[in-house]
C-alpha cells in the first residue's frame, strides 16, 4: 500500500489539473485491484448443500426431518496445506470458528479447538483415477471430525467425502484451480453424517459443493481525499 499512500501524499491536489487527477485516479484504482486481487486470492469458501435422509438423534435435532434442507460451509486458506506423502491429496486447515451447519431448522457446532488435532478440507486428484473431497482429521483417509448438537451432551462425529468417477474433474491439488460448482454428475460415492461410535444418528443427501474465492474489502475509499480536491476547485 505504500505507492497508494506515495500517489495521495506527495501531490498538491489543489494545483494539479483535471486531467492530471483523473490519471492518478487510474493509477490508485490499478494497483488497489493489485492489491485486493492478492489479498483475496488466498480465502476460499467451500459449501455443501443437501437435504436429510433420516434423521435419530434427539436434543435440538428432535424435531429434524427427511426432507430438511442440509448446507454445511466453511473458510480455508489456500496456502495453509498438508500434502500426503503417500496420496495424491492435499489437506487445507479448516478455520473452525468460520465453520456452520444448519440442518432443517436446527445446527451443528464444530468443536473448537478439535480434540484429534486440525481439522482438514481434503482436495484429492487422481486417487487413483478419481478425484474428490473430504472433510477430515487424516490427509490420507476419512477420519470423523468432531461437533455437538445443540441440547446433546456427548460429541458427536461429522463424517462428509465425496468422489468423483473421473480423474478429470478438477486439475490439480490446488483448491484454487478447484473454484466451481459439483453436483451428483459424475459422482461414484458419496457419505455425508454424524454419528457416534460408528453409528449413523443422522444421514444426509448430497447434492453439491461449491468452492469459491472469497472477495476482499473494497478499497474505493482510498479514492475520497482526491474526490475531496476536486470539488474545492
Amino acid at each position: 500500500m505504500s505507492r497508494l499512500a506515495g500517489l495521495l501524499r506527495n501531490n498538491d491536489l489543489n494545483s494539479t489539473t483535471e486531467e492530471q487527477i483523473m490519471n492518478r485516479i487510474a493509477a490508485i484504482v490499478a494497483l488497489a485491484g493489485v492489491a485486493v486481487a492478492s489479498a483475496s486470492a488466498s480465502i476460499v469458501k467451500v459449501e455443501v448443500n443437501g437435504t436429510v435422509d433420516y434423521n435419530f438423534v434427539g436434543g435440538g435435532h428432535a424435531n429434524v426431518q427427511a426432507g430438511d434442507a442440509v448446507s454445511m460451509s466453511f473458510l480455508v486458506d489456500s496456502e495453509n496445506y498438508v500434502n500426503s506423502a503417500s496420496f495424491p491429496t492435499r489437506g487445507y486447515t479448516v478455520d473452525l470458528a468460520s465453520f456452520e451447519m444448519t440442518v432443517g431448522s436446527s445446527y451443528i457446532t464444530l468443536d473448537n479447538p478439535q480434540p484429534f488435532g486440525p481439522a482438514y478440507f481434503v482436495v484429492r486428484n487422481n486417487d487413483p483415477v478419481a478425484d474428490g473431497f473430504m472433510l477430515s482429521r487424516n490427509i490420507d483417509f476419512p477420519q470423523d471430525v468432531q461437533v455437538h448438537v445443540p441440547g446433546l451432551t456427548p460429541t458427536h462425529d461429522l463424517h462428509f467425502l465425496a468422489t468423483y468417477g473421473s480423474s478429470d474433474t478438477i486439475p490439480s491439488l490446488d483448491i484454487l484451480d478447484a473454484v466451481g460448482t459439483y453436483d451428483l454428475n459424475g459422482i461414484s460415492v458419496y457419505g455425508w453424517y454424524i454419528g457416534r461410535f460408528g453409528g449413523i444418528g443422522a444421514e444426509y443427501a448430497y447434492e453439491s459443493i461449491t468452492i469459491s474465492v472469497v472477495p476482499a474489502p473494497a478499497t474505493l475509499a482510498l479514492l475520497v481525499p482526491l474526490a475531496a480536491a476536486r470539488r474545492r476547485r
